[in-house]
C-alpha cells in the first residue's frame, strides 16, 4: 500500500517532512519522496522477510542515490521482526537475487552473523541506503509489529522511473543484471 496516494495530506505531516529533511542532509538537496508504505507483521506470523537489497527491485538508473526511512510504529524486537542490517554492504556490488519460494519477494544469500539487529522503540527510525543488505525475522509474539517507510531518491530519477512505467504500486520489475530469472 502507498498511503500518501490514498491520503495525500500525509505528505504535509511531520513524518514525511522530517524524513525528507534528513534524506536531503544525507544525499543532497535534489532528493524527493519516491514512495511510502506501511508494513505489518501480524502476531505469530513466523515468516521472515528474506535478505535483500532494495536496489535489486529497481530499474537501472544513472543516479543510484536512494535511502529509506523505516519508522517503528510498535516496538521492534528480534522476537517480532526488527530490521537486521549488514554494515557497509551498500559499498559492495549488489548481490545476486532470486525470487523467493513464497510471496514473490526477492532474496539473496546472507546471515545474521554478518548483521546487526536494530531493536527500536515506537517513533524511532533507521535510515538505510538502497544498497544496504537487510532482512527481518518473522513475528513470534502476541503483538503487531508495524512500520511506516518513506523512500527517497533524486527528483530527476523519480521522473525517469515514471517515464519507464515504474511507480511502486505492487508490480515488481527485476533488473536482469541483479537477479536470476
Amino acid at each position: 500500500m502507498v498511503p500518501s496516494r490514498i491520503y495525500p495530506n500525509l505528505l504535509h505531516q511531520p513524518l514525511h517532512q522530517k524524513s525528507l529533511a534528513i534524506a536531503r542532509q544525507l544525499l543532497g538537496d535534489d532528493i524527493a519522496l519516491d514512495f511510502d508504505m506501511l508494513i505489518n507483521k501480524a502476531p505469530h506470523t513466523n515468516t521472515p522477510t528474506p535478505w535483500h537489497q532494495d536496489c535489486a527491485y529497481w530499474i537501472s538508473m544513472p543516479d543510484t542515490r536512494a535511502t529509506s526511512c523505516w519508522v517503528a510504529l510498535d516496538e521492534a524486537t528480534k522476537e517480532n521482526g526488527c530490521m537486521w542490517y549488514v554494515p557497509k554492504s551498500h559499498l559492495e556490488p549488489t548481490r545476486l537475487h532470486e525470487p523467493s519460494a513464497k510471496g514473490g519477494a526477492l532474496q539473496c544469500q546472507a546471515n545474521e552473523e554478518e548483521a546487526i539487529a536494530m531493536e527500536i522503540k515506537p517513533g524511532s527510525c533507521v535510515f538505510h541506503h538502497g544498497g544496504t543488505l537487510h532482512y527481518s525475522r518473522g513475528n513470534s509474539t502476541d503483538k503487531q509489529r508495524r512500520a511506516f517507510i518513506t523512500n527517497f531518491r533524486p527528483d530527476e530519477m523519480i521522473r525517469y522511473e515514471r517515464e519507464q512505467g515504474y511507480n511502486h504500486t505492487g508490480e515488481r520489475k527485476v533488473r536482469d543484471d541483479r537477479a536470476k530469472k
